[in-house]
């Protein structure tokens, strides 16, 4: 069957490129080309588009060798509740696993998708119905972006919703007792209510589960990006605060605890401020 490595190669070839002249283009090294063409390595999320087009195909070429079904399409609106494709996110993280050998977050995608199939985000300004697999897919394909490549990792964040949403129970998950046990303590019990000694319960379960911790940091960070397109300005300002009273301790312990994860901390932390100090700033001059 054929590869992404071998679809790579082949289409650089059909071009009447080499290795080196790609690299050229793309402002990598000749390296990188190799590496991809080997199947040791796979493209990043945004040099593949640079690198379909380049050849002259398309991304879902590249990564399943099939032409895009007329539904799967990107969705360019200026303020959109859906920003990628969840079959071509789907289809990137499938075929990592295949390059990383990932075998336990190609079961877990596999699974996540199953229980989650008929359910859709909660809708935000656009009609659009979302399939609820974009956002676990969202997470693993930003831990991905931020080099996050723990097999362990990448299936909790595939399946950090699914005994909360799903009825499924953590025993019953294709994963391994470590991973089962970071979903556990992500998932909110069916009593979990608002209030202060609740919420304190959960995340000090979390803040003591590395895995966990740091997929609820992925989490919060794809919810606090999502926000302007759902909350209303009251549930902004309630998530903003329960940020900064839950979440921030939480960063801080990572950063103390696990130095390996500095720079991904360093960006997820960048990231979530810079989106609630703009929304900060939203809210003031409405006022």
């Amino acid at each position: 069957m054929e590869s992404l490595a071998f679809r790579l190669a082949e289409a650089r070839k059909n071009c009447g490129l080499t290795q080196g002249q790609v690299a050229e283009k793309l402002y990598i090294t000749t390296q990188s080309v190799s590496s991809w063409e080997c199947g040791n390595s796979i493209p990043d999320t945004e040099k593949l588009p640079e690198l379909a087009a380049l050849y002259g195909v398309t991304t879902d070429w590249l990564l399943s060798g099939k032409l895009p079904a007329a539904e799967i399409l990107e969705v360019t609106s200026n303020l959109s509740d859906r920003l990628f494709s969840e079959a071509r996110m789907a289809t990137y993280v499938g075929a990592y696993c295949n390059a990383k050998s990932l075998y336990q977050t190609k079961r877990a995608l596999a699974f996540a998708k199953e229980k989650h199939d008929g359910q859709y985000r909660k809708p935000g300004h656009s009609d659009e119905r979302i399939p609820y697999i974009y956002h676990p897919l969202l997470l693993t394909c930003h831990a991905l972006a931020l080099g996050l490549e723990e097999d362990d990792l990448l299936s909790a964040c595939l399946l950090h919703d699914v005994c909360e949403d799903c009825g499924v129970q953590p025993d019953e998950l294709p994963v391994n007792d470590q991973t089962r046990e970071a979903v556990r303590l992500l998932t909110k019990p069916e009593t979990f209510g608002h209030t202060g000694p609740e919420y304190r319960t959960y995340y000090e379960g979390i803040a003591g589960n590395r895995i966990a911790l740091i997929v609820k940091l992925l989490d919060r960070c794809n919810n606090i990006s999502s926000m302007a397109t759902s909350f209303t300005d009251k549930r902004m300002a309630e998530y903003i605060k329960e940020t900064q009273e839950y979440i921030h301790p939480l960063m801080e312990k990572a950063r103390d605890e696990y130095p390996q994860y500095s720079n991904q901390l360093f960006l997820i932390r960048y990231h979530m401020n810079s989106v609630l100090e703009a929304i900060r700033h939203h809210m003031r001059s409405s006022l």
